[in-house]
């Protein structure tokens, strides 16, 4: 990708405009039409994966936040180039088909506009490019294909775990396994992955070169100039202040669920629901002391179980992911039984709620947050009742941590649905108020799936791409 000026962006007219360089826009720009001309406007700059080991990984944010929930909340998103891919963890589970339809399923939370079946091409061209591995999952979560790399050894707890139910299998990931990247080191540090086995825009940096696309860093996209309904330029802001207004005839915001949000608001968009809904998942992890050895697996994560996920009580209470961890761990400090002992996390969806919001104080933005739903506190509880029942182990001993003060999974905000009246963008992603104006990313989401989201909003890309023709 070429590097470019503010000045030189402003000297031409261009097919597309693209807010950051995430997951999101990233996808999209790949499946653009291959004629358009595209600006990447990016806030942060290109940080070397040999400086992100050395001293940590830079152009963390920080929010103003009014917390009304008595519980401390944290929000985690960089701005650089590649996002938070170059943080992330690599999980890539698939949403379930239900995470589309809670609301005609279950009479909770709300439906999508897409289906399982319109994004499964889409999951498995991410797939490819990601080189996920994984495998076993697709009586649950069907599959066209597929994975294009085998799964990670497994722990000696998943061993027994999927050989007792087919609810256990791997867990899919794009830590690798094959494929271009080294093999996964299993230190479990991969928020700061010692040897870029992960996959991140930046190691895979060739699979999004493109003709006639340029990038411009430090500089923020703070808003758009709108006429009639249609976008006509974007105020670009550079790093020492200056402003200046650059044409395109597509406007994209991949900046994060916050900072989208926050450019429609300054630019005078007005749905009911723009900056609301704001969520994640909640979690909760529990160490439990078995009867049998456990780890000694090949990744961090090394299953992931889908008995407390899907089912009725979808109705009441949250769907549960189980993420059974292999590194880091942690030890039964009793001589002879040190590994005898499970770490595993139990992810909630959350139903978003609409004054858990964001809004722009002095033209900066500012979050107001009023908790997770009791919703997914009485799926966390649920799930902990039933743990004893679903494993097949012996337990002695049961300790429960304290909730996650982030999951890292910024959604809500912009999301998808019929009408300005009760959404922002349609399925396509394309603004209800501005049909030349897309919101990329996990801000779009409706609903909260208790899997992470980065392979759906990755595909969500590619169909907003190809709808453009």
């Amino acid at each position: 990708m070429i590097q470019t000026t503010i000045d030189k962006a402003q000297r031409r007219d261009w097919d597309v405009i693209v807010a950051g360089s995430s997951f999101a826009s990233m996808f999209f720009i790949k499946y653009l039409p291959p004629s358009l001309s595209v600006l990447v406007v990016e806030k942060g700059h290109t940080q070397p994966h040999s400086d992100q080991i050395e001293n940590g990984i830079s152009g963390r944010e920080s929010f103003r936040q009014i917390n009304k929930s008595g519980a401390e909340k944290r929000w985690v998103a960089h701005s650089k180039y590649g996002g938070n891919s170059n943080c992330w963890w690599a999980c890539t589970p698939r949403f379930h088909p239900n995470d589309f339809r809670l609301k005609s399923r279950y009479g909770v939370g709300a439906d999508w506009p897409v289906s399982y079946d319109d994004l499964e091409q889409a999951y498995c061209e991410v797939e490819e490019i990601m080189e996920v591995t994984g495998g076993g999952s697709q009586h649950i979560l069907p599959r066209s294909r597929p994975f294009p790399y085998p799964p990670h050894t497994p722990s000696r707890s998943d061993t027994v775990l999927q050989a007792h139910s087919d609810l256990w299998f791997p867990q899919p990931t794009a830590r690798s396994n094959g494929g271009r990247r080294a093999k996964c080191c299993n230190n479990g540090v991969c928020g700061r992955c010692p040897i870029d086995s992960k996959f991140t825009v930046q190691n895979a940096e060739h699979h999004f070169q493109r003709e006639n696309c340029q990038i411009v860093f430090g500089t923020e996209l703070r808003s758009i100039s709108v006429e009639n309904g249609t976008a006509k330029t974007a105020v670009l802001r550079s790093s020492d202040g200056s402003e200046v207004a650059v044409s395109a005839s597509l406007i994209a915001l991949g900046a994060n669920a916050i900072f989208n949000a926050a450019i429609l608001i300054r630019s005078g968009f007005t749905s009911p629901a723009l900056g609301r809904y704001l969520h994640e998942q909640v979690s909760q992890t529990l160490i439990i002391d078995i009867d049998k050895r456990n780890y000694f697996g090949g990744t961090s994560i090394t299953g992931h179980g889908y008995a407390l996920y899907d089912g009725k009580h979808r109705s009441e209470v949250a769907g549960v992911l189980l993420e059974n961890l292999n590194n880091p761990y942690v030890l039964r400090p009793v001589r002879g039984r040190w590994t005898e002992r499970l770490l595993m996390k139990l992810l909630a969806e959350d139903l978003p709620q609409e004054d858990n919001r964001l809004t722009l104080e002095d033209d900066e933005v500012q979050i107001e947050w009023s908790g997770h739903s009791d919703y997914a506190y009485a799926g966390l509880k649920r799930a902990r009742e039933q743990i004893p029942e679903i494993l097949p182990f012996s337990i002695e001993a049961f300790s429960e941590q304290g909730f996650s003060h982030t999951e890292s999974h910024i959604q809500g905000t912009t999301r998808m649905g019929s009408s300005k009246e009760v959404s922002v963008v349609d399925r396509n992603l394309r603004c209800h108020e501005a049909s030349n104006v897309l919101a990329l990313g996990a801000g779009v989401f409706p609903s909260c799936s208790p899997a992470n989201p980065t392979l759906t909003l990755s595909a969500l890309s590619i169909l907003a791409a190809r709808a453009l023709g």
